[in-house]
């Protein structure tokens, strides 16, 4: 109910006009955040255009709000997760081992979306052969990437979803080939199977900055400089694989985010690790690597990551401004 005021206060504060007569896009964002009773199957694909063109197709279960995937090829070869909406769960058959992540509650922000994009409903198209609304994110500052979002007209499911950049360039395209819905799907196949072992990932989400200090042993930084239009939305801390704690800040603007992470500039790393099979040798890690949408430097005493879709000036400037 709160959503459906906030939402008719917004469409008269943004004088949005209603497509056929019906609908507003603001309206289609309200119904396609609240489409959890469905259930269906689906194929889709995950395409990345940037830094190198690269693609994943998955099969797709969703029910009640859940969700399963199951790869098969591209970046994500042989991999189950389950998503039950608080944690996402990594399926390891031959260790029958599920290794649980808890995740930042994904929720639009409709206040901060009408701050910084115009959303428009554009003519509707066609996906998976069923009958689209188009939603059209365009953000009203400059460089920051664009959104445009097909939604079925029924059911209000998400059918294409593609990020472009300040140009239009797409650079990220999640697209259904193929959508069955209401197909009777199994609530077995959002659960861990029986007799399985689940491992807790070492990250702890929605956190104060001050239990995030007290968590990683360290004072948190925060960026004096990020785009014009994000802010703070959530803070979690991490570990690499040698133990270094890492400090998660997420920024959003209402439609995109850009992650910063923080951690001591020198790694634990000691240099001899037990394995199931022995003891290896294995260098301190600069945890990940640098590419188009990732900038790693060391300002001060901190390793500075940032992971977004700004240029990489504007990721140099955010870690930068860590002072």
């Amino acid at each position: 109910m709160r959503h459906l005021v906030l939402v008719s206060s917004l469409l008269s504060m943004c004088g949005l006009a209603i497509a056929d007569g019906k609908i507003s896009a603001f309206e289609v964002l309200s119904r396609m955040m609240t489409a959890r009773s469905i259930a269906y199957t689906a194929t889709v694909e995950t395409i990345r255009l940037k830094p190198q063109t690269i693609s994943a197709t998955a099969l797709l279960y969703f029910k009640g709000g859940r969700k399963r995937l199951v790869y098969g090829g591209g970046f994500g070869a042989s991999l189950t997760i389950l998503d039950d909406g608080k944690s996402v769960y990594r399926l390891h058959p031959q260790w029958r081992l599920a290794v649980r992540m808890p995740i930042f509650p994904q929720r639009l922000n409709f206040e901060l979306l009408r701050r910084n994009y115009e959303i428009k409903l554009l003519e509707p198209e066609e996906v998976a052969g069923r009958n689209c609304y188009v939603i059209f994110a365009e953000p009203k500052h400059p460089n920051n990437p664009k959104r445009k979002v097909w939604v079925d007209k029924v059911h209000f499911v998400v059918l294409r979803d593609e990020l472009l950049d300040a140009d239009g360039t797409p650079i990220r395209i999640f697209v259904v080939r193929s959508i069955n819905f209401n197909t009777g799907v199994d609530d077995n196949l959002f659960s861990v199977p029986s007799g399985w072992r689940v491992a807790n990932a070492p990250y702890r989400p929605n956190l104060s900055l001050e239990e995030a200090e007290r968590t990683a042993g360290f004072k948190v930084r925060l960026p004096k400089f990020v785009p014009e239009g994000y802010q703070l939305a959530g803070v979690g801390v991490t570990y690499c694989p040698h133990g270094t704690p890492i400090v998660h800040l997420q920024y959003s603007d209402g439609f995109n985010t850009i992650s910063v992470f923080e951690r001591p500039a020198q790694c634990r790393g000691f240099g001899r690790f037990r394995f199931r099979w022995g003891w290896r040798r294995q260098r301190p890690c600069d945890w990940i690597p640098q590419d188009e949408f990732v900038h790693s430097q060391v300002v001060s005493n901190l390793r500075v990551i940032v992971i977004g879709h700004p240029s990489q000036a504007v990721m140099q400037r955010i870690a930068e401004s860590v002072q």
